[in-house]
């Protein structure tokens, strides 16, 4: 994942880029205001005079890269086909090195993001934020679905049903990527073994091969 904070707009940003770089370099468990502090170009007492804690600024971080991801998706930032970017997506969260994508999560960034999502099982400000996050991806899959769907049935690919058999919902093939998606992140991050990635890479393309062709981009 490229730094999004390369040329900062503001002091805000500034300090953001700090706490990026410094969640990234030490994870969620070891990262303190003094660490951000140490990462930042300008006074590390300006971090304090900005947040109350840590989590303050992580939050604060989770929702600027948000609202950047939302931005982007919202027009034509994504080059990628519809089908390769549901592919992509799922390669993203279960093999981060295999994608080479400015958006893609690396795996340290990875490793924090899971972090950062287990601390919504006992913090609201968290569970806010990722619940806001699922919706943000589920629209982008959604959206992707839809127009893969629309791009499968036009080029005839697989077994095209009829009409009338065109019965499965978008936002249901979304869902199950999502949640494979978020599976396979928590796994990738929390275990050594590697073996599994290509394998559900493949089974992954093939559910959306078998799949798209009854989905109904209309729905």
């Amino acid at each position: 994942m490229d730094d999004p904070f390369t040329e900062p707009a503001d002091t805000r940003e500034t300090i953001l880029g700090a706490a990026f770089r410094a969640l990234c370099e030490h994870g969620y468990a070891d990262l303190t205001i003094k660490r951000i502090g140490e990462a930042f170009e300008k006074s590390p007492s300006l971090v304090y005079h900005h947040y109350d804690g840590k989590d303050e600024l992580l939050v604060d971080l989770l929702e600027f890269l948000l609202d950047g991801f939302e931005t982007a998706v919202s027009g034509d930032a994504f080059e990628l086909p519809p089908r390769a970017r549901l592919d992509a997506y799922v390669a993203a969260m279960a093999d981060p090195g295999g994608v080479d994508d400015e958006y893609a999560p690396d795996g340290r960034f990875l490793v924090a993001m899971v972090e950062l999502r287990a601390q919504a099982a006992t913090d609201a400000a968290y569970r806010e934020h990722f619940d806001r996050s699922d919706r943000v991806f589920r629209r982008f899959l959604e959206r992707s679905v839809r127009e893969a769907a629309a791009e499968s049935v036009a080029s005839g690919d697989g077994a095209v049903p009829r009409e009338a058999e065109r019965d499965v919902h978008p936002a249901a093939v979304a869902e199950t990527l999502q949640t494979l998606a978020i599976g396979a992140m928590l796994r990738w991050s929390t275990t050594a073994d590697r073996d599994w990635t290509g394998a559900v890479r493949e089974e992954a393309s093939r559910y959306l091969s078998t799949t798209l062709p009854a989905v109904d981009p209309e729905a």
